[in-house]
Order: C-alpha cells, then sequence, then structure tokens
C-alpha cells in the first residue's frame, strides 16, 4: 500500500496525518464561518462585523454555500483513525471534486466583492485573491494532495 516516499502522509502510529495545504485550503474556504463565528463573539452588533466583509447578505449566503463542501471534508478528516471508515473511503473519490465546485463559487463571490467596492484597492481584496489563485495552484498541481486522496481510498 505505502510506496517509498509516503512516510511524509502518515504519522509514528501508521495514521494518515492532514497534509498542511489542504488544512489552509478548508479553512480558506469556511471563511465565511469562521467570520460568523467571530461574529457571534460581538454581543452589542453582530452583524456589524459580518457588513464589514460581505456588503449583502447574499454575498454572506454564497460564503456559506462555498464552505460547505469543505466542512464536509473536514468531517471526513476527523474521522481518520487507526482503521479508515468504508464511508470515508468511498467519499474520498468526490472530495477533490467538492473542493473545485467550492473553488468555482469562490470565484463568484469574490467577483461580486471586488465588483461592489470597485475601483478602490483594498489589501484584504488583494489578499483574497490570492488566497483564491493559491487555491486553483494546490487544486491543479498539488502531488501531496493527489498522494493524500490515493491513500484514503486505498484504506478501505
Amino acid at each position: 500500500m505505502l510506496k517509498p516516499g509516503d512516510e511524509n502522509y502518515v504519522t509514528i502510529d501508521g495514521k494518515l496525518k492532514t497534509p498542511l495545504s489542504l488544512t489552509v485550503l478548508l479553512l480558506f474556504f469556511m471563511r465565511g464561518y469562521v467570520a460568523w463565528i467571530i461574529s457571534l463573539t460581538f454581543s452589542e452588533d453582530r452583524g456589524r462585523l459580518l457588513q464589514f466583509f460581505y456588503t449583502s447578505t447574499e454575498q454572506f449566503a454564497l460564503a456559506l454555500l462555498v464552505g460547505l463542501p469543505a466542512v464536509f471534508v473536514l468531517l471526513m478528516l476527523f474521522q481518520l483513525k487507526d482503521t479508515v471508515p468504508r464511508w470515508v473511503s468511498s467519499s474520498a473519490r468526490f472530495a477533490p471534486l467538492l473542493l473545485w465546485c467550492s473553488w468555482t463559487v469562490d470565484g463568484a463571490l469574490l467577483l461580486s466583492i471586488v465588483a461592489s467596492h470597485w475601483p478602490s484597492f483594498s489589501v484584504v481584496k488583494a489578499a483574497l485573491i490570492f488566497g483564491w489563485l493559491m487555491c486553483l495552484w494546490l487544486l491543479l498541481f498539488s502531488r501531496h494532495l493527489k498522494r493524500f486522496w490515493q491513500l484514503i481510498k486505498l484504506s478501505e
């Protein structure tokens, strides 16, 4: 099952470990949920923080929609233990496709956010676009992620 070089993908105990790039990818796609959780800490005006990031409720709803596949993949990753459950290894076939769907819908969300504040420049907008392009690079070219998904599929 394991090939030479796969020691980067497993812990000393032999369990699969989640790549850092996948964790960053999931956090980027779940930023709507992170903003929502942070906004719950403001007891005076919960919507004020969300209005800083999203100009309309449609944008916030789209951000939550972007995060749904990422939440599902995160739940899959929480199930990686000594033995990988059958539903996780069968769902690993669709996980990259789910992340591609998140990336596509996130592109529409970013286009909406940038268009709503056009032509003003913002470091936050630039960072979001850079993060979106970085996610594209990870989904297209990351051999580490591709091998991680293969190992989950093979672990049934």
